[in-house]
């Protein structure tokens, strides 16, 4: 352990143990906390760390290191291919694991999004989602500890993530607690809008859903994606578009991403900004009819 510099009064993140040993080297430096807002460098940047270092940690009782705030980025790119790991390791509180995917998720979520998905990004979004279903379906707070790091706002990536989140947890309250479906739901979510990437500047533009639907199809994305992408935008009383389709016509995970998404364009719109629950009555009153009663319910339990 080399121990010369202390770092005080700067902003660090704490990281679990697993994910870091690889045959490169580790591109940031890893810090122990060793008292109150006061670390100390423990491996300085791009030296290798092997698994009897990890070991020799856990054996004194350590359980997480710590990256500086400059490096989160570096950290998030390291770990990808070990979240579900991650999301495994029990010594690390559950609110930091929740920080890592959620870290992980935005920046894959930028890569699908920043231009039309690829199946590369494709397969990582995939590996996200199926991290996030481990850690809700393993841990009873799991998906709330997720949800209280969404924020509202504009933008592609950060209404697509809202959406996928949201859409996983709705999905475990209606149609049980199957990882492969949620993990379906959240890839439904967070690629419902991507017929909108090379049309940013339409303020109107329903041809999106089919857009979107035809380039997920050409990526032989399951079904349920591409209805989400395609269906987004129909209501159960049959007033939507672009099939203007009623009821249960609507494919189920459609549906889902359907009444989840328009919360989030309440939730976010809202000028003065309002509360979770003054968004859902909101969305109770004004689209009252267009959605499906038993998801609607589900959805103001899934912020209980």
């Amino acid at each position: 352990m080399s121990g010369a510099a202390v770092c005080e009064k700067q902003s660090y993140m704490p990281i679990p143990l697993v994910g870091l040993v690889g045959a490169d080297p580790v591109p940031f430096s890893l810090h122990l906390l060793t008292a109150d807002n006061t670390w100390v460098l423990y491996r300085p940047a791009e030296r290798v760390l092997d698994e009897s270092q990890i070991g020799r940690l856990a054996a004194e009782g350590i359980a997480q290191l710590y990256v500086h705030d400059d490096d989160r980025q570096a950290y998030f790119d390291r770990v990808e291919s070990s979240l579900s790991q991650v999301m495994l390791d029990r010594r690390m509180p559950l609110e930091d694991r929740a920080n890592v995917l959620f870290g992980v998720a935005t920046s894959v979520a930028e890569d699908l999004l920043g231009t039309k998905p690829n199946s590369a990004t494709v397969m990582r979004a995939r590996r996200v989602m199926s991290s996030a279903s481990t850690l809700f379906l393993r841990e009873g707070q799991g998906f709330h500890a997720l949800r209280r790091l969404l924020s509202s706002g504009e933008g592609l990536v950060r209404h697509s993530l809202t959406v996928s989140v949201l859409s996983m947890g709705l999905t475990r309250l209606i149609l049980g607690s199957d990882p492969e479906t949620m993990s379906l739901a959240g890839m439904a979510g967070l690629l419902h809008d991507v017929g909108k990437i090379g049309h940013e500047e339409l303020e109107h533009d329903p041809e999106h859903t089919i857009r979107g639907a035809d380039y997920l199809r050409g990526l032989n994305l399951p079904s349920a994606v591409v209805e989400a992408a395609r269906y987004h935008h129909e209501c159960w009383d049959g007033t939507g578009f672009p099939n203007r389709m009623q009821g249960q016509e609507i494919p189920t995970i459609a549906r889902i991403v359907a009444l989840v998404n328009l919360f989030d364009k309440v939730y976010t719109n809202q000028e003065p900004r309002v509360g979770v629950f003054d968004a859902l009555r909101i969305l109770a009153q004004a689209y009252r009819g267009s959605f499906d009663e038993r998801m609607a319910q589900g959805l103001v339990k899934l912020f209980r």
